[in-house]
Order: C-alpha cells, then sequence, then structure tokens
C-alpha cells in the first residue's frame, strides 16, 4: 500500500494524508484556483508571470505536485521544493491592473492560497463523501498549521483553530473584490481552451465548479448561477458520490498527483 515518505510532514495516519492523496480532491481544483485568483494581486502575478492562456490548467497542477510533495516527500525533497518555490516566487512582483503593489512572497497572499487549498478539501468532502465531523475539521486544520509554517508564514497570519479559520474565509470571501485579470483567469479555468477537447465537454465539470464557489464571490467573477436542471444534477452526482467512494478500497483512491509526488519522494 502506498504510503507517505519516511520523515513526511504528514504521515499515514493523519488526515491530510486521508484526504490530500485521493483523487476526489481533485473535484475541488478549479475551485481553490479561482478563489485564489479573485484576489487581484494572485491574478497579477498569474497574469504576468504565466502562460495561462496557452496552459490554462498548468499552474493548478504544478501547485498539486508542490503541496503533495512537501506534505509527503521526504525532509530533503520538501526543503528541496520550498527552496524553488522560495526562488521563483522571488521574482514574482508588480502591480495589479488597479495599481495596487503585490509580491507572492506577501505572507497574507500565501496564506490565502493555502487557505483556498485547506477549505475546498473540506467543502469537497463535505458534498462528496460526508464523512467528516467536526473533529475531523478541527484536526485538519490544525495540521495545515504545519505546511504554513514550512513556507515561512508567520503565526499571526494563521488561524489558531476551525472557528477562526471559518472566520477568515468568511471575511475574505466577504471583502474580495475580483479585477478584469481575475475575471479572465476564472473564465479560462472554466473553459480552457484545449485544442483536441471542445469546451462543451467541460460543461459538467463547470457545474460542480459553480456549485463549489461561495455564492458571492461567484456573482463578483460574473459567473451564472446553475439552472434547476443543472442544481439537478449535480446534487444527484453528489448523492451517488457519497453512496460509493467511502466504499472504495484505499489503494484505488490515490490520486495521480499523489502516486507522482510518492514517486519522486523516496
Amino acid at each position: 500500500m502506498q504510503r507517505p515518505a519516511s520523515g513526511a510532514m504528514h504521515d499515514r495516519h493523519t488526515l491530510s494524508w486521508q484526504l490530500n492523496s485521493r483523487w476526489f480532491v481533485l473535484i475541488g481544483g478549479a475551485r481553490a484556483a479561482i478563489m485564489q485568483v479573485a484576489d487581484p494581486k494572485v491574478a497579477a502575478g498569474v497574469a504576468q508571470f504565466s502562460a495561462y492562456r496557452t496552459d490554462p490548467l498548468g499552474r493548478l497542477e504544478r501547485t498539486m505536485d508542490a503541496m503533495l510533495t512537501i506534505g509527503f516527500g521526504t525532509p530533503e525533497r520538501r526543503e528541496q521544493v520550498l527552496t524553488e518555490l522560495r526562488e521563483v516566487h522571488g521574482r514574482v512582483r508588480g502591480r495589479t491592473s488597479g495599481g495596487a503593489p503585490y509580491s507572492a512572497l506577501d505572507p497574507q497572499l500565501m496564506y490565502w492560497v493555502l487557505a483556498t487549498l485547506v477549505d475546498t478539501v473540506m467543502v469537497v468532502e463535505r458534498r462528496y463523501i460526508g464523512r467528516m465531523r467536526r473533529v475531523d475539521r478541527e484536526r485538519y486544520v490544525d495540521e495545515s498549521c504545519a505546511v504554513a509554517d514550512a513556507f515561512g508564514i508567520p503565526e499571526r497570519f494563521v488561524p489558531e483553530d476551525l472557528a477562526a479559520f471559518r472566520e477568515y474565509m468568511a471575511e475574505r470571501v466577504a471583502a474580495i473584490e475580483p479585477d478584469v485579470d481575475s475575471i479572465d483567469i476564472a473564465r479560462s479555468l472554466l473553459q480552457p481552451g484545449l485544442p483536441v477537447v471542445p469546451d462543451l465537454a467541460f460543461a459538467p465539470l463547470d457545474w460542480i465548479t459553480a456549485e463549489l464557489l461561495p455564492t458571492t464571490m461567484r456573482h463578483r467573477l460574473g459567473l451564472s448561477d446553475l439552472n434547476t436542471a443543472q442544481l439537478t444534477a449535480v446534487r444527484s452526482a453528489q448523492a451517488m458520490s457519497r453512496l460509493t467512494l467511502p466504499r472504495l478500497p484505499q489503494q484505488l483512491t490515490v490520486s495521480p498527483f499523489a502516486q507522482r509526488a510518492l514517486a519522486g519522494a523516496r
């Protein structure tokens, strides 16, 4: 059975392993990425320093690879990835479309990116698995603090428990005002324009992502609400998922990103 490397930040007994390594969390990948770029400063970094127009899903893939290696790889591999990220992020700085300065090393932006991943995993689990109790969510948020520490995010920017985390997310979602880059990147994530895949093929995934997004953020990004038929389809998929996914053998649920991180971490 696959398991984290010896000395990994999160071992096989952690909720981080039990959740983050599973392919079902990929359901929320676009949700997390869209929430991240809803902040104009994150969007500016993506717009100015990535090839999101020609490779819209590349950043999401690289984020998943890095986060899983940090969580489940050896201490040596973890430090290597963290060093590489610091070097890359050190060059990502400039001004938003509205003129506000930004830096990818801003600890508040770094925590926002991490928080969207943590929040998305819990939201996806609630919708599609439904086995986490409040004590599990408390534990999961607590385990994420180790990741924040590895990135050098000061404790004052990191919520101390689940209640504080929920308050942080509610306040951030309410306060964020997406700009033109935010909207452009969000739309590219929903309709990535892959040459061999028609945009229509992404429609069911778009419905899933739209349903997962906070309503306020969805509206500010100019994304449409689901109609009755679309919402019924999503709810049916969630109900079926809650019946089937928890019953799958664990070895069948490890995501390709986790497999890749584990293969390169030993």
